[in-house]
């Protein structure tokens, strides 16, 4: 089976997709934690977007809990469901024909052959209407939010002087120097007569260019670097960009000065000069174009911020993702299964033939979770007029202290679990 490999910008998360099996957890976990307006987001949804950011921290030096990474996960999907909700009240349409060059794109990226989308999809339990509804989703949040954020950004050639003006140090550009030069390759582990015979022909290549031989000539028909076909030529070549022995020499000679011989660890080098352009701060005007980009930037960024503000602010928001302590406890096992697994190979963790043992126990503690939860009810049930009803007091006056701030969210965790374990 071909693995999908990491692609572009906005259809990065739609190529993910597959990376996560979803066959199995989204009937296992299939519970409301979020309403988006008119919109629920279920916990499998979370799942999904969840194992897409696990592979994001992969290679992080800290690796997020898992309950950062659900609430990370959680608002991602939350942020994308206000943008295309807001597309579609615009009024912005994503035709069939964009979702299928995103398609074939993807397809194409990742070496997709014809018919092998299908089969992926088909292994995970997907169908092909729903992967391209996905992506719909992907090219509508990227549309609204270039729209949105676009007219909101507005940088004024005022603020492009001031900000030359006070950022003169990052307007100065070195120098440069237009070379040419013909290369003898002799590796300094080479053999000390393949050197001398490098040496030789260097040397005779010297005294026929200052003999006054054509320097593009013999570099074509000597040289015996990549650039012999060009005569040579490096183009315009800055500090710091080649080996030190070729840079010294390079930068002492003048205009169409033609150097000695030259040695690096590459081997023999005659070098020429043929234009130096000595460094300068740029003018405002060359500078203008540079400075755009780093205020338009910085003003997207808070105008993105300023957009989702006022998205959430007009909407109705409900998260409950962290509300059930049997969810806590659903978190801790997980962990506690991440920590004792063995590291899975990519495609395990990519496709789903592989990973029934883990759906299993997850589908287990589901199963056990669910049935504490009815034998706490029944509990609650057949005991109605005992002590359980301050329980459900003590429960509610935790939860006013919580909403008062006056105790954290985490000490109002602690003492809900302590609550429950008496049931």
């Amino acid at each position: 089976m071909k693995k999908l490999n990491r692609v572009s910008p906005v259809l990065l998360l739609v190529a993910l997709i597959f990376c996560v099996p979803l066959s199995v957890q989204a009937s296992i976990l299939d519970k409301v934690v979020a309403k988006v307006n008119s919109e629920i987001i279920t916990l499998s949804f979370v799942e999904e977007r969840a194992g897409l950011l696990r592979q994001k921290y992969a290679n992080a030096l800290e690796i997020p809990s898992e309950k950062k990474l659900l609430k990370e996960a959680l608002n991602m999907i939350v942020d994308e469901k206000l943008q295309i909700q807001e597309g579609k009240k615009i009024g912005f349409i994503i035709d069939e024909d964009s979702v299928d060059r995103a398609v074939e794109e993807i397809k194409k990226k990742n070496n997709i052959g014809e018919g092998q989308l299908e089969e992926m999809l088909e292994r995970e339990g997907r169908s092909l209407k729903t992967y391209k509804n996905h992506i719909r989703d992907q090219i509508m949040v990227s549309k609204i939010t270039r729209f949105e954020v676009g007219n909101r950004v507005k940088v004024s050639d005022k603020s492009l002087v001031k900000y030359y003006k006070e950022h003169q140090k990052e307007h100065w550009q070195e120098g440069k120097v237009k070379a040419r030069h013909i290369l003898f390759i002799a590796e300094r582990g080479s053999s000390e007569k393949i050197r001398r015979e490098k040496l030789k022909q260097a040397n005779t290549v010297l005294r026929e260019i200052l003999g006054g031989e054509d320097f593009v000539k013999l570099a074509k028909e000597n040289s015996e670097d990549v650039s012999a076909s060009n005569g040579g030529d490096l183009g315009y070549v800055e500090k710091g960009k080649m080996v030190p022995e070729f840079e010294d020499s390079v930068f002492s000679l003048k205009e169409g000065q033609v150097s000695g011989i030259v040695e690096t660890q590459y081997g023999y080098h005659i070098i020429k000069v043929e234009e130096i352009l000595p460094g300068k701060t740029l003018t405002f005007q060359e500078a203008k174009e540079q400075i755009y980009q780093i205020l338009a930037m910085q003003k997207q960024e808070q105008a993105y911020k300023d957009w989702m503000n006022e998205l959430k602010e007009s909407a109705f928001i409900e998260l409950t993702l962290f509300e059930d302590a049997s969810h806590e406890v659903d978190l801790a096992s997980r962990e506690t299964e991440k920590k004792n697994s063995n590291i899975k190979s990519e495609e395990e963790r990519e496709f789903g033939s592989k990973a029934r043992p883990r759906q299993k126990d997850l589908q287990k503690t589901w199963e056990e979770m669910y049935k504490s939860v009815e034998k706490a009810k029944r509990k609650r049930e057949f005991v109605k007029d005992s002590g359980l009803e301050s329980l459900e007091q003590k429960l509610v006056k935790i939860k006013d202290l919580r909403d008062q701030k006056k105790i954290s969210e985490q000490e109002y965790q602690r003492r809900k679990e302590l609550l429950l374990k008496g049931l």
